[in-house]
């Protein structure tokens, strides 16, 4: 069950790497991105907010899942 698990996760990732991108997003929008291993675990991040702060952690990858809003 795990191994399904993880060939899911992988799967997606690999999926939403192909179709995001880690570029910046426009200013009225601000983004958090995951990245991942090959085993499907988080070893890093970044965030930029609505009011222009960016932070970054660990390892940029290949494998990342890109989340965005609007800001007010």
């Amino acid at each position: 069950m795990r191994y399904i698990a993880i060939a899911t996760l992988t799967a997606v990732l690999a999926a939403a790497a192909t179709i995001g991108s880690a570029s910046a997003a426009p200013p009225w929008q601000g983004y958090s991105i995951t990245y991942f291993d090959a085993a499907g675990e988080v070893v890093g991040g970044a965030t930029a907010n609505c009011g222009g702060q960016y932070l970054s952690w660990g390892e940029h990858t290949e494998v990342f899942e890109k989340r965005t809003w609007i800001c007010d």
